[in-house]
């Protein structure tokens, strides 16, 4: 999975929890809003039930009391009539309310129930379709690094075999040259021995003649072996070319501490296979730099992986709480043009990377 796919996941999940975060602020608010109402419009009833048995005392009391202390009871019970009537009236408003943001605090806790589930849903099927996307990944993985193995075990043995060719013709080619010389030396003495006799130098020229023929072929197949010593170590250098080691150039290593060192720093561990003396090399170099760019605690182990691995892997526990600086990270190595493939793999430390160093992969 590519650096700019995991952002953009990470962003949907974030998306998701703040709308699951607000419905649920909702749900309790209303909440709290329905116990607020039912409670005072409970508090109001009391009262009204309270203002209502004394209304009806002071009616038994006033059925039962003389005429002329009829009048100051009906004046009581007309003070008391109107806070009772306002209490009756607070109460069923405030308990209708109450019972109103009862209503919409089980609404908003429902429709959250429901998105919790839907997300749930939605997480357990792309998780699945993921995975099986990121096995079919790790077998192609395999079978390329299986062929890039093989195709170095080839390199390698055609490299031996052009070595020895390459020898073996400039062997030939020094013979050849000693053979000329050889030839030109031995024309240069029939010369003289034609001039001393001053005779035969009929013969004697047919011979040189014959002599010289000989020294143009040796000079063409020396030439051609030439040729042909010189394609075999061009050949050879574009071999040693593509088994080069990995570094990082000077350039390169000022670039990455420029976008390292403001990064915020967090766990990282840096393996490398296990046997590759070219593997741990590089890997010891990414650790120098970000000791240098302030990871204190970055060192280089070892380690032996089922299967073969990429030539350069950053490892994040899960993708949906991947840490930032893993991706920081991955975006600096982008920028030199070593580009890492991000890995979830569930041994991974949470809230760390693992930078792991495969083998090298072939360029060609």
């Amino acid at each position: 999975m590519s650096v700019p796919q995991l952002s953009s996941e990470l962003a949907k999940a974030r998306h998701s929890e703040m709308n699951s975060s607000a419905l649920e602020s909702f749900a309790i608010w209303t909440g709290i809003a329905t116990v607020g109402f039912t409670l005072f419009g409970a508090l109001c009833g009391g009262l009204y039930v309270w203002f209502s048995s004394k209304i009806k005392s002071l009616k038994t009391e006033m059925n039962l009391a003389e005429e002329s202390k009829t009048k100051a009871l009906t004046e009581a019970i007309f003070r008391l009539q109107q806070p009772a009537d306002w209490t009756g009236t607070i109460s069923v408003g405030f308990t209708a309310a109450g019972a109103f943001f009862g209503c919409l605090s089980w609404w908003f806790s429902s429709a959250l129930s429901d998105m919790k589930e839907e997300a749930r849903v939605r997480f357990e099927t792309e998780y699945a379709a993921k995975l099986k996307g990121a096995e079919r990944e790790v077998i192609q993985a395999h079978q390329e690094t299986a062929k890039a193995l093989a195709d170095a075990a080839a390199a390698n043995e055609r490299t031996g075999t052009l070595e020895v060719k390459a020898a073996n013709l400039r062997e030939r080619a020094a013979r050849a040259e000693y053979m000329m010389k050889a030839a030109e030396a031995q024309s240069e003495e029939s010369r003289k021995e034609a001039a001393r006799a001053g005779e035969g130098t009929a013969n004697a020229l047919a011979e040189t003649a014959a002599t010289k023929e000989r020294a143009s072929k040796l000079e063409v197949e020396a030439a051609a072996l030439r040729e042909r010593a010189a394609r075999a170590e061009n050949e050879l250098t574009k071999v040693k070319e593509r088994i080069k080691r990995r570094t990082i150039s000077e350039a390169q290593r000022a670039r990455l501490l420029q976008d390292l060192k403001p990064i915020p720093k967090g766990p990282a561990k840096i393996i490398a296979v296990m046997g590759d003396e070219e593997a741990g090399r590089f890997a010891r170099q990414i650790a120098d730099i970000l000791k240098e760019a302030g990871w204190d605690d970055a060192r280089v182990s070892r380690g032996i992986f089922r299967g073969s691995i990429n030539s350069f892997e950053i490892r994040i526990r899960d993708r949906e709480k991947a840490p930032m600086f893993a991706l920081q990270i991955a975006q600096a190595f982008d920028s030199i043009r070593f580009e890492p493939i991000i890995v979830v793999d569930r041994s991974v430390a949470e809230g760390g990377v693992e930078i792991v160093v495969g083998m090298k992969a072939d360029s060609e």
